[in-house]
């Protein structure tokens, strides 16, 4: 099933050339997961029923033509079949006329509220969804979203303090954060945006308010990585690319 909804770009979705931001672009797509997961009786306002919520592992995104202020949008988002353990979801972004302006694929698992553990997706959850075979993305990794690995050196490192604005209703650092936090060490454009049009996150352990953590920067390939790490134990809260 194919999920559709439009959107107009809004002011506070955009950056400083009045084009969607990436974080404005996720920001939207998350939105539109949230409504088709609703659709189906599977929503936020549904988990202390089901006791059962969604958690975000990966995002891959490439931006083709930026939408801009005032424009409107139409979002198709489906649900790829499951193995299980985790499912992704996928994106496109179309103008008025229908050609594609983004593509975005994501891979999510299902989390006990409870225990906080990962549990298997039911059958018929996952039926609910009524899954598609199509991809937005062609190529195998792309598909299947490995983990991100690390590069060897980094050239800058940073100290972020976590704010209290990062935080959101599930009490650990917003998903759409980690895009703030790797902007205060990514290099600026011309334009002083760093909206980059292909990017990917790999979201490891939670970043809570109380946490110390460093963000690490360095290039390899053309392709600029930004790390979130814990000062205590040095363990990985993400990995990001842009390019």
């Amino acid at each position: 099933m194919i999920f559709s909804a439009d959107f107009r770009i809004g002011f506070t979705l955009t950056n400083r050339l009045t084009e969607l931001s990436n974080k404005g672009l996720l920001t939207i797509l998350g939105e539109i997961a949230e409504m088709h997961s609703s659709s189906v009786g599977f929503g936020v306002t549904d988990i202390y029923t089901t006791k059962l919520s969604w958690a975000l592992l990966n995002w891959k995104v490439k931006v083709i033509k930026r939408p801009k202020y005032g424009e409107t949008i139409t979002i198709n988002t489906w649900a790829r079949p499951s193995n299980r353990l985790n499912v992704y979801r996928d994106f496109e972004v179309c103008d008025s006329d229908g050609n594609i302006m983004a593509i975005a694929t994501s891979k999510w698992v299902l989390i006990d509220i409870f225990t906080h553990k990962i549990v298997k997706i039911p059958e018929e959850l996952e039926n609910k969804y009524n899954p598609e075979d199509k991809t937005a993305f062609d190529d195998e990794e792309s598909i299947t979203l490995p983990k991100l690995k690390e590069i060897d050196n980094y050239t800058v490192s940073l100290y972020y303090k976590i704010r209290r604005a990062d935080i959101d209703v599930n009490e650990h650092v917003n998903n759409l954060c980690y895009l703030d936090i790797a902007r205060e060490i990514l290099p600026e454009d011309d334009n002083c945006t760093v909206d980059y049009n292909e990017f990917e996150i790999m979201y490891r352990h939670q970043i809570k308010f109380e946490d110390d953590i460093t963000v690490y920067y360095g290039i390899d390939a053309g392709t600029h990585y930004v790390v979130v790490k814990n000062n205590s134990d040095e363990r990985l809260h993400s990995v990001m690319k842009f390019k």
